[in-house]
């Protein structure tokens, strides 16, 4: 295992203290993890409501890949991520559909932020469940597009921190692989190098989709070294 890979996912995997929330925000992804957390949550009437955000992006070939691995049945073929996790919810979940509200043309972080807020007209408090690759993106991109709802309360919990073993990433030791290593790499560069605050990142002094975001200086030297072990995956 990379102390530097180690380093950035946990950074990555933003987990605030749990609280009573009136909405989960269960964005669609390729970790069917996300789909659990979201349901254990729902059943312990941490909120009463989910809100399922995901269309067709980069991520579905992917969750269409892990269903398949996993053996779900559940069809995957053509489907926005956000009717695949709702299927699962209801099905392998027990969660009673009229819970669920479903926003299915996001095609990616900012999208689901921004569609999100058009749903959601008066404060609340969102727990936000993303990828925990994405998870901390997500909550900045959350803060962006409800700046102009004040009273609105976001609370992130990442479906898993990582466990990262010699040839894949997983939720623990003998779970079913997420990532291989070299996509989970991958992953880590891309995310550190898009909440950089750079020319080359999404803050205000770079592509401005998000705000400032104040990289650790520990997660910053982790990045730098594990670019500098990957420089092959940097710009994937």
């Amino acid at each position: 295992m990379s102390v530097a890979e180690e380093v950035i996912a946990r950074y990555l995997a933003r987990r605030d203290v749990l609280e009573p929330a009136d909405r989960i925000v269960l964005m669609g992804s390729a970790v069917l993890e996300s789909v659990a957390t979201a349901a254990e949550l729902y059943h312990q009437r941490l909120a009463p409501r989910i809100l399922i955000s995901g269309g067709i992006g980069h991520s579905t070939q992917h969750l269409e890949d892990a269903v398949r691995r996993r053996g779900l049945e559940v069809d995957t073929t053509g489907r926005p991520e956000s009717h695949v996790f709702r299927e699962l919810l209801i099905s392998s979940y027990d969660v009673p559909p009229e819970s669920i509200v479903v926003e299915d043309r996001s095609t990616n972080c900012g999208e689901n932020a921004e569609f999100t807020r058009r749903i959601i007209t008066r404060p609340e408090r969102l727990l936000l469940i993303q990828d925990p690759t994405m998870q901390r993106r997500t909550h900045a991109c959350f803060e962006r597009s409800f700046a102009d709802l004040p009273g609105t309360r976001l609370i992130s919990h990442a479906p898993v921190i990582p466990w990262i073993g010699p040839d894949h990433v997983s939720a623990g030791p003998g779970h079913p692989a997420i990532w291989s290593r070299r996509r989970f790499t991958s992953l880590l560069l891309g995310e550190i190098r898009r909440l950089r605050d750079d020319a080359d990142g999404y803050g205000p002094h770079g592509r401005n989709f998000i705000d400032h975001v104040a990289v650790p200086d520990d997660v910053l030297a982790a990045y730098n070294l594990l670019a500098a072990e990957h420089p092959d995956l940097i710009r994937q």
